[in-house]
């Protein structure tokens, strides 16, 4: 079994207890997915032409990036290395970031899994966590995802 691993490094605010990479430079997003690109296609030989199953979105935070963003990602796995055996498609997304446009959006691409950060639903340890969105936010985003089909 193969997979790919994006890692997304885009935050809007960092997290107290975040140890992996991430910035909150967006203007950096373009530069940084052009690079993913090109790095998808010169990594190819190291999965010896093994099918992917798998395809995990993490960060960061890569629900702060837009439509066209995933699709210049999507299109970039597709001819490289074929999406056909991926059975499981994960983006990790920030509640706030699940709006109800944001999430029929995500329908419209080939994910078919969300890992949401909520972290908790204790309003002072949020706030202690830095975290943007608050507990009634995580809730509307768990019940926007199952509408829109997400049964993770």
């Amino acid at each position: 079994m193969a997979g790919i691993y994006i890692h997304i490094p885009f935050c809007k605010t960092r997290c107290i207890y975040c140890d992996f990479y991430s910035t909150t430079r967006s203007e950096l997003k373009q530069q940084y997915i052009r690079a993913l690109c090109t790095e998808l296609k010169t990594r190819k030989g190291y999965l010896k032409e093994e099918p992917i199953e798998t395809i995990y979105f993490g960060g960061g935070t890569p629900s702060q990036l837009a439509h066209e963003d995933f699709e210049q990602i999507f299109r970039t796995i597709k001819e490289v290395y074929g999406t056909e055996h991926a059975e499981e498609i994960t983006l990790e997304a920030n509640p706030d970031d699940l709006t109800e446009e944001y999430v029929s959006m995500l329908r419209t691409l080939p994910f078919n899994r969300i890992s949401m950060g909520i972290q908790t639903f204790d309003a002072p340890t949020l706030k202690l966590l830095n975290r943007r969105h608050n507990a009634a936010q995580a809730i509307a985003a768990i019940h926007r995802l199952r509408q829109a089909g997400f049964r993770n």
